[in-house]
């Protein structure tokens, strides 16, 4: 397959051409950032493609992942990268609206790469203003994962910087505190981006870190390649 069709990475395949939001950086960073360490079940909400759900599954070897999808054309792509994945027996795919949909368990891990151009115009297609359009608030998103968050689980969403702040400040009010704030800065010398914020119900000092995916002279970085040597063929 062309790279218009799908992205090819070393242990799997996803295809991404009946998805508006394609593979992009973010979901990557995502998937390979998340701490898979204590995690047995994982929910990855707007899975989209199911990239990150995938990832996930390549990382934490015997976890059962969930992953929940509104849009129904990159629900069936999603169910289908995960069948075809060497990981599919541990992944599932389902078809919903996260504030309306009700899981019957737990998760020691949630994830999302949710939509966030809250004031984007609209495109000229339905599916990728679902993709791409805050239909509801990031707050909206962690308080209903908080009711599948496990007592010591950890929820992690990958923003724009000032979407992340946002959400931080808006999250004093939901009972889960912010444990985790990963800076993402795209070139060395400049402002952050995007960032993963995680939260928890256990209140923790707050770990800070940084990751810088260019060098000044436009090269991956040590970290950055480090970070994604298990997924990137070209790692």
């Amino acid at each position: 397959m062309s790279k218009s069709t799908g992205f090819q990475f070393k242990q799997f395949f996803i295809a991404h051409d009946k998805c508006a939001m394609k593979v992009n950086t973010d979901g990557i960073l995502l998937g390979a950032i998340a701490d898979v360490q204590n995690a047995k079940t994982i929910l990855d909400l707007g899975t989209g493609t199911g990239l990150v759900a995938v990832m996930l599954a390549q990382r934490a070897k015997s976890a059962r992942i969930s992953a929940l999808e509104l849009e129904p054309n990159a629900y069936q792509q999603a169910v289908k990268n995960c069948k075809n994945s060497a990981f599919s027996d541990r992944l599932q795919v389902y078809c919903g609206d996260v504030l309306n949909y009700e899981f019957q368990q737990q998760f020691d891990l949630i994830v999302s790469n949710p939509p966030y151009f809250a004031n984007g115009l609209a495109s000229r297609s339905h599916e990728r203003d679902l993709a791409r359009a805050v239909v509801q608030s990031h707050l909206a998103w962690l308080v209903q994962a908080k009711k599948w968050l496990a007592e010591k689980g950890e929820m992690s969403f990958i923003l724009p910087f000032d979407a992340a702040e946002n959400l931080i400040e808006q999250s004093r009010t939901s009972g889960l505190f912010c444990t985790k704030i990963c800076k993402i800065i795209t070139k060395q010398g400049q402002a952050p981006k995007r960032a993963i914020v995680s939260f928890s119900k256990q209140n923790q000092p707050v770990i800070q870190t940084e990751l810088v995916i260019y060098t000044q002279d436009s090269q991956y970085t040590a970290t950055f390649k480090q970070l994604t040597q298990a997924f990137y063929l070209k790692m």
